[in-house]
């Protein structure tokens, strides 16, 4: 997973048109820290920020990894927001519907106390995200919902409850923002009108790219460990394709339970890997990761819209996933290889090629700049 930034021009029009006074914006995030969606908070609310837009954190407990914020934000901690009660595929059950009726309480308490205009709710894979919308809109609050992902993702990962949850709310919304423009197309075809596509995106300054160290051969893997998805086992078993050609190292950055990032480690071990596959947990900056990296990998057989495939481009490092047709960035793909869905083999072996090419070219010209680093600048 990953996430969606609202530009600052256009973004902090489109909510000033909301109120016709100075206003205030919660941002609903209810962990923050370790993945795309809490990244794209993070930046959301800095970006707003600037605008004089008063902004209000609205997320759970405070761990010691959790990402910055600007000083003139206000951090909301619910001590019972907590996201894994509320992933189940089903009706929730009575004492969830009163944790969450009691959390939506608290936040319409937090609105008239705080003024706040607008909310934006972003975490369509919990039953509380269309309880939250569905319990704003009743009593009179503006809400606006990003779907980090793309329209089929709840049937892909097997959870149709939450589809036809969705199906039923969204044309509430004052404002869906959607990450492609076919998504928009199919939301409004069933009804949610305000369905908006956002293609200026702002997710760091420029970067002038340098020349990346001669010495520097290793593919980077970028992302938040999930046993589910086993990116990183696709990522790890392509290890073994690419060693005996080219004497490179797998950089794995991303949060991940202490569970899962053992059963990595193992499955490296079992692969006679250990010296080619190294580990690093969350870190909020990577850039020195980007600038000795040869190639960047994508494992996800799904993706809302991937920052690490912008910043990557923008650092002008070549990419290789799997082939994501429904995504817009895929149709943007300077730099990309698109690999056939599963075909590991195939994949391997163009990881193993960019990598040469890379190791060649690289000390006779410097990296170019992807496609998406001028569309950076505002």
């Amino acid at each position: 997973m990953l996430g969606l930034i609202f530009s600052v021009q256009y973004n902090s029009h489109y909510i000033a048109q909301t109120s016709n006074t100075q206003f205030s914006v919660a941002i609903m995030c209810q962990v923050f820290r370790g993945g795309g969606l809490e990244r794209v908070t993070q930046l959301l609310a800095t970006k707003l920020s600037v605008e004089n837009i008063k902004v209000y954190l609205m997320t759970g407990p405070a761990l010691h990894d959790d990402y910055k914020v600007p000083e003139n934000n206000n951090i909301i901690r619910l001590e019972a927001f907590s996201e894994l009660d509320w992933m189940h595929n089903s009706e929730p059950n009575e004492e969830h519907k009163i944790q969450m009726q009691n959390k939506n309480i608290l936040l319409l308490k937090y609105a008239h106390q705080y003024n706040i205009s607008v909310f934006i709710c972003q975490e369509h894979w919990v039953h509380s995200h269309y309880s939250t919308i569905n319990f704003l809109k009743d009593n009179g609050i503006k809400v606006v919902a990003i779907e980090h992902s793309f329209f089929l993702f709840p049937i892909h990962d097997n959870r149709e409850y939450l589809f036809k949850l969705s199906q039923k709310t969204y044309p509430r919304l004052d404002a869906l923002i959607c990450l492609s423009r076919v998504d928009v197309q199919i939301w409004r075809h069933i009804g949610v009108k305000n369905a908006i596509y956002f293609p200026n995106l702002l997710t760091f300054d420029p970067y002038t790219i340098q020349q990346a160290p001669l010495t520097s051969q290793n593919i980077l893997m970028v992302g938040r460990f999930h046993p589910n998805q086993k990116q990183q086992h696709l990522a790890i078993e392509m290890m073994k394709y690419v060693t005996p050609h080219v004497n490179t190292t797998l950089q794995i950055v991303g949060d991940s339970s202490p569970d899962y990032l053992n059963r990595c480690k193992q499955l490296a071990n079992s692969l006679q890997l250990q010296n080619n596959v190294n580990f690093f947990q969350f870190q909020t900056n990577i850039a020195e990761f980007y600038r000795n990296a040869s190639v960047l990998v994508m494992t996800s057989k799904t993706e809302g819209f991937p920052m690490v495939l912008i910043e990557a481009m923008a650092y002008g490092i070549p990419i290789v996933a799997f082939d994501l047709k429904f995504n817009e960035l895929w149709t943007d793909n300077e730099g990309l290889i698109a690999v056939p869905q599963g075909d590991i083999e195939r994949r391997s072996r163009q990881t193993y090629e960019e990598l040469i090419i890379k190791e060649v070219n690289r000390s006779k010209r410097k990296r170019k700049p992807g496609p998406l680093q001028e569309r950076s600048h505002c």
